[in-house]
C-alpha cells in the first residue's frame, strides 16, 4: 500500500536544566508582562515574540537558556507517525511519503536525511523561505518543588508557507493518507476540507490525528476550534486520532464519550480520543473497521509499570501520542491487505506503541538494527493481550 503523510513536522530542542527563576526567563515572561511572552507550563510561538519585541529570535534564547546546548530530536504529528509505521511495516510491501516544508538550513537537512534513512520518500518535503519550524522545550526539573515543568516555544518559520491549494497532485496518488497535526501548519489546516474532498473523490483512507490548536485558541477562546470548514465535513474522515482536551474543542462537548458520539453522528467512520493515562474511547460505523458503537480500552498498564522505574531523566512523554496514531495507522495498513480492519486490534497496537514511547526521550525511537523496535514491541503488546483478555496479533 502507499501512504502518504502531510503535516507538522519540526526539531524539538530540549534544553535542561533552565532555571525558571532567573534574570533572563522573567524578562521574557508574559506573566511579567512581556507581550506574547513564555508561558511557564504552556506553549508560545517565537515568531510572535520576536516580532512583538523587535528582538532577534536567537538573542532572546540566548538571554534565557545561556550556553546550554539541546539534545535533539524530530518532532510532530505527521512526521514522527510515519516514521513509526516506516519502523513498524514491512518497507517491500509499503511506500511511504512525507510532504511538508523545510527551510534551506541544517534543521531540514538533518530531518530530510533521516526521513531518507527510514526510508521514506522525502521528495514532497518541499524547501520553502524561512526557517525550518522547531520547538524549543525548556525544562525545569527544580520547579514547583522539584516536580518539574516545561515551557515551549515553537517557531513556526516555513511551515506558515506552504498551502494546500498548492500541493502537488502527487500527494493524492495514495491508500491511504495522512494529515498530522495540521493546527501547526496554518495553510494546510485551514484547506483540510478542501484536500480531504480532493482524497475521498481519488478513493484515499483520510486519516487526521490533531494537536493543540493555539492559533484558533488564541483568536477565538470561547470558540470551537475549526478542523474542517462545516461539520457536514467530518464525514470526509474515515479515521480521526484526538486527545481529550482536543476533541473537546473541536467538538463543543464536555465528556470524551459525547464528543465521539458527535463525531460518529458528523459522519465520521471512525476514531480514537485518547486521555493521557485514562481509558481511551473508540467509535466506529462499521464502513472501515468491523465494529460498530462505542467502546473503551485501556492504555498499556506494562508501559506505565516499566516507565515508572526508568530513570526520570531518559522517561519522555514527548510523543506518546505521536506514535500511538502510527502505531493504529500501521496495524490497520497491515489488516487492510486482507480482511476488514479491527479497531479494537488497531488501537490496541497504538497503546502499546504510545507507552513504548514513554520509555525514551523524544518522539523518534533510533533504532540499533532495523526491527529493532518491533521486537521491543512484541513482549509489550503479549502483556496487553493478558490485560485486556483479548488476542491481538
Amino acid at each position: 500500500m502507499k501512504i502518504n503523510a502531510i503535516g507538522c513536522s519540526l526539531i524539538d530542542n530540549l534544553y535542561s536544566p533552565v532555571d525558571f527563576s532567573s534574570e533572563g526567563y522573567r524578562k521574557w515572561s508574559a506573566e511579567n508582562g512581556t507581550k506574547n511572552g513564555l508561558i511557564t507550563g504552556g506553549l508560545i510561538f517565537g515568531d510572535e515574540l520576536e516580532a512583538s519585541s523587535g528582538t532577534a529570535y536567537n538573542d532572546i534564547l540566548k538571554e534565557i537558556i545561556g550556553d546550554l546546548k539541546p539534545d535533539k530530536n524530530i518532532g510532530g504529528p505527521a512526521v514522527v507517525a510515519l516514521i513509526h509505521m516506516a519502523q513498524i511495516l514491512d518497507n517491500e510491501k509499503h511506500q511511504l511519503g512525507f510532504y511538508g516544508s523545510r527551510g534551506n538550513d541544517l534543521n531540514g537537512r538533518f530531518i530530510t536525511e533521516k526521513l531518507k534513512s527510514f526510508g521514506i520518500d522525502a521528495s514532497g518535503y518541499i524547501t520553502v523561505e524561512g526557517k525550518t519550524p522547531f520547538t524549543d522545550v525548556l525544562s525545569d526539573p527544580s520547579y514547583n518543588d522539584n516536580n518539574g515543568e516545561r515551557t515551549f516555544i515553537n517557531y513556526l518559520g516555513a511551515a506558515g508557507n506552504i498551502s494546500g491549494r498548492t500541493l502537488p497532485e502527487s500527494f493524492f496518488n495514495a491508500d491511504i493518507l495522512i494529515f498530522g497535526g495540521t493546527g501547526l501548519t496554518p495553510g494546510i489546516h485551514d484547506d483540510l476540507s478542501l484536500l480531504l474532498k480532493k482524497g475521498r473523490e481519488r478513493g484515499c483512507i483520510n486519516c487526521v490525528n490533531t494537536v493543540y490548536d493555539f492559533r484558533n485558541q488564541k483568536k477565538a477562546p470561547d470558540k470551537r476550534w475549526p478542523l474542517v470548514e462545516k461539520d457536514q465535513d467530518f464525514k470526509l474522515i474515515n479515521l480521526l486520532i484526538a486527545d481529550n482536551e482536543e476533541a473537546l474543542r473541536i467538538s463543543g462537548k464536555s465528556t470524551k464519550k459525547d464528543a465521539a458520539a458527535f463525531f460518529l453522528d458528523m459522519g465520521a467512520a471512525a476514531g480514537v480520543i485518547t486521555h493521557g493515562a485514562e481509558d481511551f474511547i473508540c467509535f466506529s460505523n462499521g464502513s472501515l473497521f468491523s465494529e460498530k458503537g462505542l467502546f473503551t480500552m485501556p492504555v498499556s498498564a506494562e508501559s506505565g509499570r516499566k516507565m515508572r522505574k526508568t530513570s526520570a531523566a531518559v522517561a519522555d512523554t514527548t510523543g506518546c501520542g505521536d506514535n500511538f496514531a502510527g502505531g493504529l495507522y500501521a496495524s490497520m495498513t497491515g489488516q487492510l491487505m486482507g480482511t476488514k480492519p479491527s479497531l479494537k486490534k488497531a488501537a490496541s497496537f497504538g497503546a502499546v506503541s504510545g507507552g513504548f514511547a514513554g520509555l525514551y526521550r523524544g518522539g523518534v525511537y533510533y533504532e540499533k538494527y532495523k526491527g529493532e523496535k518491533l521486537d521491543r514491541l512484541h513482549p509489550l503488546l503479549k502483556a496487553y493481550e493478558e490485560q485486556t483478555g483479548e488476542k491481538h496479533e
